[in-house]
């Protein structure tokens, strides 16, 4: 069945979300594969705050992704090592945040980060 992909602006940051992941890296960034790559949601992408937050992705491979899903406390330990706590602790209050996210506001700041990335 798959994700479900989000319409109008929502979507529209999540492409731009995947186009600067795919800018910054080549590969993903657990085993180095370039087969494959998805974004990877430190924090469920259900949580408006920290949806589109950069500190919350990461470029993985379909396998790697997979057996992070499946493999949750292995994914804790991963994510403690490569991101830390206090950012890991950070995204965590931010995702709890309850709030109204401005998707125009937010496709047009990755835009920028895009646009300053392939400039």
């Amino acid at each position: 069945m798959g994700i479900k992909q989000a319409r109008g602006d929502k979507g529209k940051c999540d492409k731009l979300v995947r186009q600067i992941l795919l800018t910054q890296h080549d590969r993903c960034e657990r085993c180095g594969s370039q087969e494959w790559l998805q974004v990877s949601h430190i924090i469920s992408r259900r949580y408006s705050a920290t949806r589109c937050d950069l500190d919350n992705v990461q470029l993985l491979c379909a396998k790697c992704h997979r057996r992070f899903t499946d493999w949750p406390r292995e994914f804790s330990h991963w994510i403690t090592d490569s991101i830390g706590s206090e950012v890991y602790d950070g995204l965590s209050a931010k995702a709890n945040q309850v709030t109204k996210m401005d998707w125009t506001a937010e496709k047009l700041r990755l835009q920028k980060i895009y646009d300053d990335l392939t400039s």
